[in-house]
C-alpha cells in the first residue's frame, strides 16, 4: 500500500508540473518572429505555397512558410548555443532535426517498433491460446486499438498538423480508456455482459465528451494531459492492486505488476523533459523508446493468464 500511496503522490505531482504548450517562448521571441518576417518576405510567393522543395518535404506537405519556421528555429537555436543561452521549445517543441521530412525521426522510429510490438505479441499470443477461451476477442481487439494508437503516434511525429495532433491525442486517450475496460472485463469475467456493457457505456461516454471538448470546444493541451495521467494510473493501480490480491494462487501476477510498474515510472519522462541528444533524441522519444520491450513481454503475461483460467474451467468441470 505505501507503494500505491507514493504512486498517487507521483500523480498528483505531475498534474502540477504539466502547463500548456500551444505556444513557446521560442515562437515567441522577437528574433524568431523577425527572421520568419524576412524569409517568408524573401523568398515565399504571395500564396505561400512552396517553391523548389524537394519532392520528400511536398510529400509531407512543408511548405515554404514551414521551411522559414524550421531554418528560423535552427538559426535561433544555433545562437543561443553559441551564447550559452537556455535552448528554447517551438510550438510545444523541441527544435530537432528533421530527416526526410520527417519531423521527430526518433519519436517516429519508436512508434512504429511499438505498433509492431504488439502485432509480434500477438502472434505469439495467438499460437499459444485457443480462439475459443473467453478473454480472447477482448484481447484481440485491445491490440488493435494499440495498433491503431500507434500508428497515429506515427503519423503525427512524422508531421506535426492539426489533424494528425487530434487524432494522436484521440487515439492515445482511447487506448488508456480501452484498458481500463479489458480490467474490468478480467476481474469481473467477459460473461457478466450486464455489468461489461454498462462499464463499456460509461466509458464511451466518458470519450465522447473529452473527444468532443478537444475538437469542438476548446483543444486543452494541459487538460488533455492530465485526463491521460488520470485515467492512466487508475489502470496502473487497477492491476497492481489486482496483482498483489492474487499473487499468492498465480504467481505469473508479477509479470502484469512489473510491466505497470515500468509504465508508471517511464510517465516520469513526459515531466522531467530536457533539450534532444544530438537534436533527435528528447524525453518523449525515450519514453516512446521505453514501451516498447513492455509491449512485447505484456503477452506473455496474458498468455499465461489464459493458461491459468483454461486450467480453472477444466478443474471446475471435473469438480
Amino acid at each position: 500500500m505505501r507503494f500505491i500511496c507514493g504512486g498517487l503522490e507521483f500523480a498528483l505531482a505531475i498534474l502540477c508540473c504539466i502547463s500548456p504548450v500551444s505556444s513557446s517562448a521560442g515562437d515567441r521571441s522577437y528574433r524568431f518572429l523577425n527572421c520568419v518576417s524576412d524569409c517568408e518576405w524573401i523568398s515565399c510567393n504571395i500564396e505561400g505555397y512552396p517553391r523548389d522543395l524537394p519532392w520528400y518535404l511536398r510529400l509531407f506537405s512543408w511548405d515554404c512558410l514551414d521551411e522559414c519556421k524550421y531554418n528560423c528555429m535552427h538559426k535561433v537555436t544555433a545562437d543561443d548555443v553559441a551564447n550559452n543561452r537556455s535552448i528554447k521549445q517551438f510550438y510545444g517543441k523541441w527544435p530537432f532535426v528533421r530527416c526526410l521530412g520527417i519531423q521527430e525521426p526518433a519519436s517516429t522510429l519508436f512508434s512504429i517498433l511499438n505498433g509492431v510490438a504488439h502485432v509480434a505479441g500477438w502472434q505469439k499470443y495467438v499460437r499459444a491460446v485457443p480462439q475459443d477461451y473467453q478473454m480472447y476477442n477482448v484481447w484481440k481487439t485491445y491490440m488493435l486499438v494499440n495498433v491503431n494508437a500507434w500508428t497515429w503516434s506515427t503519423i503525427f511525429h512524422t508531421r506535426d498538423l492539426n489533424w494528425t495532433e487530434k487524432l494522436d491525442y484521440f487515439c492515445a486517450t482511447s487506448l488508456i480508456l480501452f484498458s481500463i475496460f479489458t480490467f474490468f472485463v478480467r476481474v469481473v469475467g467477459p460473461d457478466n455482459k450486464l455489468k461489461c456493457g454498462t462499464f463499456a457505456s460509461v466509458l464511451l461516454l466518458i470519450y465522447s465528451c473529452h473527444v468532443y471538448y478537444l475538437g469542438f470546444v476548446k483543444f486543452d493541451y494541459s487538460y488533455n494531459m492530465k485526463m491521460n495521467v488520470i485515467i492512466g494510473v487508475i489502470n496502473i493501480l487497477g492491476w497492481l492492486i489486482w496483482s498483489l490480491r492474487n499473487y499468492h494462487k498465480q504467481r505469473y501476477v508479477w509479470k502484469a505488476a512489473a510491466l505497470t510498474s515500468s509504465v508508471f515510472f517511464l510517465i516520469g519522462l513526459e515531466v522531467f523533459d530536457f533539450p534532444p541528444i544530438w537534436w533527435t533524441f528528447d524525453a518523449h522519444s525515450l519514453w516512446h523508446f521505453g514501451t516498447i520491450p513492455l509491449c512485447y513481454f505484456w503477452y506473455s503475461f496474458l498468455i499465461e493468464d489464459a493458461k491459468y483460467q483454461l486450467r480453472e474451467e477444466i478443474r471446475e468441470k471435473n469438480e
